[in-house]
């Protein structure tokens, strides 16, 4: 599928995964307004630097924010949270836990203070 804006991905979401997108995206630019998001490679993304970025996208039973710094994404693994699962770049928060929404903010807030 290809999406011509942000808004045609967010088109394609179920209710729940609206409900984590939006409270992703808005957090992140309500907290770092200088930050540019973007489509790119068909998912929406917070440009951090030209190669670190925050991409955020929705699963069949999770709802994941992709980063490309991947160390980090080994130290939320070492953590064992109960409920998360992991890609290689990415941290699965699942749709039914929403009170887990803290921890994909200390994510994106995490992420970004690396960066600088």
């Amino acid at each position: 599928m290809s999406y011509s804006s942000i808004a045609d991905y967010r088109l394609t979401l179920t209710e729940e995964q609206i409900w984590w997108f939006d409270h992703v995206r808005d957090y992140v630019l309500q907290k770092y307004p200088t930050l540019s998001f973007t489509l790119s490679y068909q998912r929406p993304m917070f440009k951090i630097k030209p190669k670190l970025f925050l991409m955020l996208g929705g699963g069949k039973n999770h709802f994941s924010i992709y980063t490309t710094d991947f160390d980090y994404v080994n130290t939320w693994k070492e953590k064992k949270i109960p409920g998360l699962k992991f890609g290689k770049s990415a941290v699965l928060f699942p749709l039914n836990k929403k009170e887990m929404i803290t921890l994909a903010y200390q994510m994106c807030d995490e992420v970004i203070y690396r960066a600088n």
